[in-house]
């Protein structure tokens, strides 16, 4: 009992970097679990009406991307590379269907993060994108994992890394 308290605790403290922060790339990650494709779950930005859902934390890590290109910060400094036109083509497509995005106003308050989603989660994890250099991701993550604690990534080849130990734990 007192282990769901510890983790209903942290959760909240989650959600509430979630909504004091004013950065457009910081992300709340919610893992539900861990499937056929590994970890899957739920991200929630304050500038996106609905959560992204992702299933494994190479999807995890490109829609962090996505969620950063949708809401416009951090910029990236390099165009995304493809192995052929066609393909480009269809990623142009399904970057451009994402969720509504609202600058103006933060779409979440204190009242209306998804807590409940956050609580049941077996993980809540907040990620901040500070760059997107070098067609990868460089910025930090924090959780019940980090004991709290800040941990940097370099790419996003490390922020794998550190999500597949998630599966693992």
């Amino acid at each position: 009992m007192s282990n769901m308290m510890t983790q209903d605790k942290e959760a909240i403290k989650r959600i509430e970097e979630l909504v004091v922060s004013d950065r457009a790339s910081t992300v709340m990650v919610c893992v539900q679990g861990v499937g056929e494709g590994g970890l899957y779950g739920e991200m929630y930005n304050c500038y996106l009406k609905d959560s992204v859902r992702f299933c494994g934390v190479g999807d995890m890590v490109l829609k962090l991307d996505d969620i950063c290109e949708w809401v416009g910060a951090p910029q990236r400094t390099t165009e995304p590379r493809f192995l052929n036109t066609e393909m480009e083509k269809k990623y142009r497509i399904a970057v451009s269907q994402h969720p509504e995005v609202d600058r103006n106003n933060l779409v979440y308050s204190i009242n209306e993060i998804p807590f409940q989603n956050a609580l049941k989660a077996r993980e809540v994890l907040v990620v901040y994108v500070k760059y997107r250099q070098n067609s990868s991701l460089q910025g930090s993550i924090r959780g019940r994992l980090t004991k709290g604690e800040i941990v940097s990534f370099r790419s996003g080849m490390e922020l794998i890394r550190m999500m597949q130990m998630i599966e693992i734990h």
